[in-house]
């Protein structure tokens, strides 16, 4: 209502009220700025309470009309901002109930009514909608946008014959209308059925206006009138609005990372959703996942899905997890909480709580916070397979076998087989295999003199000369002699036996014997001996008979022989020269006067010698008190000896190294090319370029060997070298990487549809020729009553043909209608008024909810007091091997004057079903008219 029009009707309240004639022009001028004031309160302070200061400056005889005026227009200007903001949330789709203003809600209902005519495409003025033509929201909500110039064309709806079953005039009015435009309804009014589509799936009448209800699988969404998929968006599921284009577009989960693939799968994409495909070419252990960019297996980190109970907190690790309680956290994680200290947990003695394998060659190693899993001796790791697998000793050089041995790989070691003779001074154990050492001390079958003692050794044996042995008739002394000797000095022609024999010779004693008859009969004597006159043996004394000593000597007779004493006393080690001037070292090492060790080497010195060992060894005391030279294992000591790329190989005395595989050595020209420790530098073989062909496809080299990959839409095959083609529609046909037909090529796939299909922008989906487009330039139904229905894959045209009696409607195609409206009798009743043809198409096999899918709603006028509906298969059209269609896939379903057509099973294509639907009103149980559908269900032969 305009502001002059409430200005004269407070004047008039005035006038009547107090009873005074006043100028019109004077009343007009106070009501009109009381007005402004109420319209500018209402305004700035959103209430129109507590306006007392707004009427302090205003007269006394002016108070009450002022007061009143200001009230009317303030109020009347908050109505139109609530009705302005009901109509807004109703366009943006809000719910009308979250106002608290009365007339909040009823412009925003009235908008909503208003748009579900909009989206009916009815006409706004209709003369169905009259009662609603005077509401100014349902007027703007209706007709914005040039609503008026869309078509009236109705859809799936059957119009009873005039002269049957045309509503009263009144019966189109509204039962009462306030002077606000609000709807009032009588208690029996069906504001669902006089108003299609005010809801998109289910309208139900309430006692004062109607509610909108879904579909099973579909949620109401804000603006109470539509439905959606139970989502909460614009657009299905897997799509997102273009602004631009102003559709629909899909979504690319796996590029924009939207996906929920584990990282042992790769998302591939698909219209309006993905696939998650599992990897074929790669299996890890537990705890671990597979990375398609590095090709390795990595870390699972299982605390993200928070697998611990309630008071424990995940500790994430290679391969597995801890779940330990919350008050242990501080100690971190591989620690416990033992008496007030961190202690670590040694994780090698529970298996529980470390993931190495005993069954996969692996032990586990305890660390301080942790542990690492090593592979058992005679394993190593293969970082492609991540296991631990046989090392071949043989092939790389890393056994101790001899060169008279053949070394054999075992599963974890390696066994040496001799091949050729152990030699002299060995013989071969045959239960070991090795040659054990000959003692030919023991078995006496050495060849040392008499004088001469022999010593084993190892393959041989040395002779130490035994020392010097002085002998008489009545004591034996053994006598070492460093600064004595018992012969002569050098160039004597005789030695003491050799004086003595000469004494015996010279004395002529003739030998004698005693005899049983008591004679004497003579006999030598020992060597240092004669016989005197009474026959007995004395001893010779050498020193004044024969002088053997020289002059720088002094001659000391013993009892049977003699000695020669230095008139030189020479130290320890010493001896004195054979003028007896002065003395000489003794070389210890080559007269065998020492006493060293039998792998230690005798070096002489001056007075004395020392017992070293050979280069690479060291003195060791064994648990008898000899010392003896053991081999020094120099790979065993702190301080590597060999690159961390090499293997240190120790030898008896010594050691080498070979390197990794992978690796080799630099190579040198020149005197220190056989020199380790001049070129003890391992580097990385680049298999890839020094062995051309080594893989069929791609070689990566790596540091200390390499890898083959293959190219995209390849897999390595067994050998590790050569590529197969993978047959992605075999591999991948559970997730129907083609709608249509797949085609395995060389690397890769393509996909291609049926006929009546072509190939989509993405080369995977296929869309759907739509024969019947207008604007083809190919007219496949030509006929004048021709219909065209575009169908998957296809297309039908149906030839309209009507009934004897019936014509072709021009302004509806589909319809047939009578070709006289005169009728008599019961036939004006029971004689169809109209026949209408609907099409409706399906894939094969549909997927149908448990409670059926809606498939055709036929709607009739709600002024008669019972309608009628019936159902027939008039016609099925299958091939021979499809199951046929019959009553049982369908069911009606009827709510006050509509009913709905329900498929409750899926049909399978290809085939063809003519179903008649009809509808008969009846008054006073008499019908009163009748119409026809008759619905024609296309199936597709493909599912898509």
């Amino acid at each position: 209502m305009r502001t002059s029009h409430i200005i004269n009707i407070i004047g008039i309240l005035f006038f009547l009220t107090w009873g005074r004639v006043l100028a019109d022009e004077q009343i007009s001028d106070y009501i009109r700025k009381c007005c402004i004031i109420g319209l500018r309160n209402a305004r700035t302070t959103n209430e129109c309470e507590k306006m007392e200061s707004a009427v302090a400056n205003i007269s006394r005889l002016w108070i009450g009309l002022c007061s009143s005026t200001i009230g009317v227009c303030c109020s009347r200007e908050l109505d139109r901002q609530h009705c302005e903001l009901g109509r807004l949330a109703a366009l943006e789709g809000t719910s009308c109930d979250n106002g608290s203003s009365t007339t909040y809600k009823n412009c925003c209902r009235a908008c909503q009514v208003g748009l579900a005519v909009k989206a009916s495409q009815q006409k706004c003025r209709d003369p169905l909608f009259s009662f609603l033509s005077n509401i100014d929201s349902y007027r703007i909500c209706c007709s914005e946008d040039g609503f008026a110039n869309q078509s009236d064309e109705k859809e799936n709806t059957l119009d009873i014959d005039a002269h049957h079953a045309e509503p009263e005039e009144e019966d189109a009015k509204p039962d009462d209308e306030d002077q606000d435009g609000t709807i009032v309804l009588a208690d029996d009014d069906d504001i669902c059925g006089k108003i299609p589509n005010l809801c998109a799936h289910i309208c139900e009448n309430t006692f004062d206006a109607y509610k909108c209800s879904c579909n099973p699988g579909y949620t109401l969404d804000d603006n109470n009138v539509t439905c959606s998929e139970n989502k909460d968006h614009l657009c299905p599921g897997g799509y997102i609005l273009d602004a631009k284009q102003g559709k629909c577009v899909d979504i690319d989960e796996c590029k924009e990372q939207l996906h929920e693939c584990k990282s042992t799968q790769y998302c591939h994409n698909t219209i309006g959703g993905y696939h998650c495909l599992n990897v074929k070419a790669k299996s890890c252990p537990p705890g671990y996942l597979y990375n398609i960019k590095s090709e390795e297996c990595e870390d699972e980190d299982e605390c993200i899905q928070s697998p611990c109970e309630k008071g424990y907190k995940c500790s994430n690790y290679r391969g597995g997890y801890d779940c330990n309680p919350v008050d242990s956290q501080a100690c971190g994680t591989g620690f416990y909480l033992n008496e007030g200290s961190c202690a670590d947990i040694d994780e090698c003695n529970y298996n529980a709580t470390n993931s190495c394998k005993t069954e996969m060659h692996q032990e586990c190693k305890n660390t301080v916070g942790s542990y690492h899993c090593d592979c058992l001796p005679g394993y190593s790791l293969d970082v492609t397979q991540n296991e631990c697998v046989d090392i071949n000793e043989c092939s790389i050089n890393n056994h101790n076998c001899l060169s008279t041995q053949r070394c054999d790989n075992t599963i974890g070691s390696y066994i040496c087989t001799r091949w050729t003779s152990c030699g002299t001074g060995y013989t071969l154990n045959a239960e070991t295999g090795n040659c054990d050492d000959d003692d030919e001390c023991a078995l006496n079958t050495h060849n040392c003199p008499l004088n001469y003692d022999c010593y084993n050794t190892k393959g041989s044996f040395r002779c130490h000369r035994k020392t010097t042995t002085t002998t008489s008739t009545t004591t034996t002394t053994t006598t070492p002699l460093p600064a004595t000797s018992t012969t002569p000095a050098p160039g004597r022609d005789m030695n003491p036996q050799f004086v003595s024999q000469q004494a015996y010779n010279r004395l002529d004693y003739a030998p004698s014997y005693l005899t049983n008859y008591g004679s004497i009969a003579q006999r030598p004597c020992t060597s240092g001996f004669h016989r005197n006159s009474l026959g007995a043996c004395v001893d010779i004394n050498e020193c004044i008979e024969y002088k053997p000593c020289m002059n720088h000597e002094r001659c000391i007779n013993t009892n049977g022989s003699y000695r020669c004493e230095s008139l030189i006393q020479c130290p320890a080690g010493l001896r004195s020269t054979s003028d007896g001037t002065s003395c000489v070292d003794i070389n210890e090492c080559e007269t065998g006067d020492h006493n060293c060790g039998e792998k230690q080497i005798c070096r002489n010195r001056h007075g004395g010698y020392i017992c070293a060992c050979p280069p690479g060894h060291q003195v060791t005391r064994l648990p008898d008190g000899v010392n003896s030279c053991e081999d020094i294992n120099e790979c065993a000591q702190d301080q590597p000896v060999c690159s961390s790329n090499a293997h240190c190989f120790n030898t008896i005395g010594s050691y080498y190294c070979e390197c990794k595989s992978g690796f080799q050595k630099k190579p040198l020209n020149g005197p220190d090319q056989d020199n380790w420790q001049t070129h003890s530098q391992c580097f990385d073989v680049d298999e890839c370029q020094s062995i051309p062909g080594l893989c069929q496809q791609k070689c990566v080299n790596f540091w200390g060997g390499y890898r083959c990959t293959c190219n995209s839409g390849y897999e390595l095959s067994q050998d590790n070298r050569t590529c197969n083609d993978i047959d992605e529609c075999e591999v991948h046909k559970d997730y129907k990487l083609c709608m249509g037909y797949c085609i395995n090529t060389a690397g890769s796939y393509q996909c291609s549809c049926p006929r009546g299909y072509t190939l989509a922008a993405d080369k995977n989906t296929c869309r759907d020729i739509d024969e019947c487009e207008t604007k083809s330039e190919n007219h496949v139904c030509t006929g004048r009553n021709d219909i065209c229905t575009n169908i998957r894959g296809s297309f039908k045209c149906t030839t309209i043909n009507c009934p004897n009696g019936y014509i072709n409607d021009q302004d509806q195609k589909n319809r047939c209608r009578q070709t006289n409206n005169f009728c008599e009798g019961d036939e004006c009743y029971t004689k169809p008024s109209a026949y209408t043809y609907n099409f409706i198409t399906f894939v094969s096999k549909l997927m149908i909810p448990p409670d059926g899918r809606t498939i055709f709603t036929l709607r009739g006028p709600i002024w008669y007091d019972d309608i009628d509906f019936d159902l027939n298969v008039v016609r099925v059209q299958a091939a021979p091997n499809v199951e046929r269609a019959s009553e049982i896939y369908f069911d009606t379903l009827k709510s006050n004057n509509q009913v709905n057509l329900i498929l409750k099973k899926a049909l399978e294509g290809p085939q063809d079903v003519e179903l008649d639907l009809s509808m008969t009103v009846f008054t006073n149980g008499m019908p009163r008219g009748k119409s026809v559908a008759k619905l024609f269900l296309f199936v597709s032969q493909y599912t898509y």
